[in-house]
């Protein structure tokens, strides 16, 4: 993504011109009478990326709006910011940076660049094979049992979701620590032996406030438990992309994984981030996971727009958002393993494009960023799709679902998945469709849009495709919005603020700090 792109100042652009007529002319139409009128809709709404089948009948779209979406997406610099994508150039402007995601799955970016890859690769496997086999003791000499991985945002949420998708009985125990709040590591570490327990440390930077004050605690925790101070930097592992900066905090050569400066914290988790998947679940699932992201990733790449599973999702969301006015979306995955999958999308696409600013310069015209949420399905029914039905705003869902559970892949006969995806499409239609009643608390007004994504079952391969489905939807959506979808200026402010109050409420002066928050912290203090 370069400045030199689009200028989406530009609101007189013909397409976009064409996409709010086209978006006046659909809110007479029902999606009823779209879904009735043509029976094969689902056929030309339907595209296939890997293993995910995405169905988009229920869109509030036709071919004319698919048409001058694509349109204007070739007319914003679509492919030329794709290339740059895969190529290794610079696609984050405001710092100067690539995205090299795709490259840590094997797919694009420089050969020399690629064989660090690998290399660092072997080396996240090698660790995590050590703790798997038990080869890696604690200061008594007994086996290592229990990893807990310590870190916030990009550096917790991908492993943490892959994580709880994808571990069995049995496997090996990894426990995720984020929150700065002291009960989040309490919780964690409650029955653990210190003599048993290593921490892996995470931090791009291994300057991040939250993470460290954790690693503190953990590291007290420890000698509390009879680790003497020689042998702590034993039980800490390192993953960061500032290696200087985590051996002034104690973390050993022989116990350290890198990654690089051009990987986001949000597209971390296919990197030695995702070193806690792979201790978890096994390194041969870690590179299942990235073999599916790499399986998109060159259908992203290769092929043509109006065939391309990834950028027709952000199309459409950008279509739901800027064009029909929706300012929310529900994600409602169909598998309890998947009941991560929101609150990661959550940054994946909110902090990525959750930015008004303009790469040429100037403001975005558009409406950027929908906010999005969700929860599990069949859960989520009996929440919130109340107000889904027969609320006052329409929010679009995406619904996403498994043709088998574990346990039907495994043989055996359970009526709670058919339950299950039986559920999943009634809301679907239900939404959709809507019901007639001369009673206003029976009807329902119908027309609400959603997508419906398949995979085969919630595996590592289908769960690495469908993460990197999502990565490259939003991609789509910052190109033709043309705002930097690789920064994220809106943490930072919080952040230096933060660092100020904790001086006020340690007994500093706060100078800087407004009134209200001086009585606020008078009050907490």
């Amino acid at each position: 993504m370069t400045a030199s792109s689009h200028d989406p100042g530009q609101i007189a652009l013909p397409e976009i011109a064409l996409l709010q007529a086209h978006a006046a002319r659909l809110q007479t139409l029902a999606l009823r009478d779209l879904l009735g009128d043509d029976p094969d809709r689902s056929a030309h709404l339907s595209l296939d990326a890997g293993p995910i089948h995405a169905d988009f009948a229920r869109q509030r779209i036709d071919s004319a709006v698919l048409r001058d979406l694509e349109a204007w997406a070739m007319h914003c610099g679509f492919e030329r910011s794709r290339d740059d994508l895969f190529s290794g150039r610079i696609v984050n402007p405001t710092e100067r940076r690539p995205a090299l995601h795709t490259v840590l799955r094997g797919v694009g970016g420089d050969p020399d660049l690629a064989a660090a890859v690998a290399l660092e690769r072997r080396r996240m496997a090698e660790l995590a094979n050590r703790l798997r086999s038990g080869a890696l003791p604690g200061f008594r000499g007994r086996p290592i049992s229990t990893l807990v991985c310590i870190g916030i945002g990009g550096s917790d949420l991908g492993p943490r979701l892959v994580c709880d998708a994808l571990t069995s009985e049995g496997d090996f125990d990894v426990r995720f620590v984020a929150n700065v709040d002291p009960d989040d590591l309490e919780r964690e570490l409650r029955g653990l032996d210190a003599a048993t327990t290593a921490f892996a440390v995470i931090s791009k930077t291994f300057t991040t406030r939250e993470t460290l004050a954790n690693a503190a605690a953990a590291r007290a925790w420890l000698l509390a438990g009879g680790c003497p101070q020689t042998s702590l930097a034993g039980q800490f592992i390192g993953i960061t992309a500032a290696p200087e900066a985590a051996r002034r905090w104690g973390i050993s050569d022989a116990l350290m994984l890198t990654f690089w400066e051009g990987v986001g914290g949000r597209y971390s988790l296919w990197s030695s981030v995702g070193f806690g998947v792979a201790v978890a679940c096994s390194v041969e699932a870690f590179d299942a996971l990235l073999d599916g992201a790499a399986l998109v990733d060159r259908h992203f790449r290769d092929a043509p727009l109006a065939e391309n599973l990834p950028a027709r999702i952000g199309l459409i969301s950008v279509w739901n958002r800027s064009f029909l006015g929706l300012s929310s979306q529900a994600v409602v995955p169909y598998a309890e393993r998947l009941r991560l999958l929101p609150a990661w999308l959550q940054q994946l696409v909110m902090e990525s494009n959750g930015n008004s600013a303009a790469i040429a310069g100037g403001t975005v015209a558009l409406k950027t960023s929908p906010v999005i949420w969700g929860t599990s399905g069949t859960n989520a029914q009996h929440s919130y799709f109340q107000q889904l039905h027969q609320g006052p705003d329409i929010v679009p869902v995406d619904f996403i679902v498994a043709r088998r559970s574990r346990a039907n892949a495994l043989g055996a006969d359970d009526d709670r998945h058919r339950i299950l995806v039986a559920n999943c499409l009634a809301q679907s239609a239900a939404l959709a469709i809507g019901k007639t009643s001369d009673d206003p608390h029976r009807f329902f007004p119908g027309n609400r849009p959603s997508s419906m994504l398949i995979i085969p079952q919630l595996d590592a391969q289908a769960l690495g495709a469908l993460l990197a489905c999502y990565e490259h939807a939003t991609f789509t959506a910052a190109v033709v919005l043309g705002i930097n979808p690789f920064d994220q200026f809106g943490v930072e402010l919080g952040k230096v603020l933060a660092g100020e109050v904790e001086s006020l409420l340690a007994g500093g002066a706060g100078s800087g700090l407004d009134a209200t928050t001086h009585a606020l912290a008078n009050r907490l203090r």
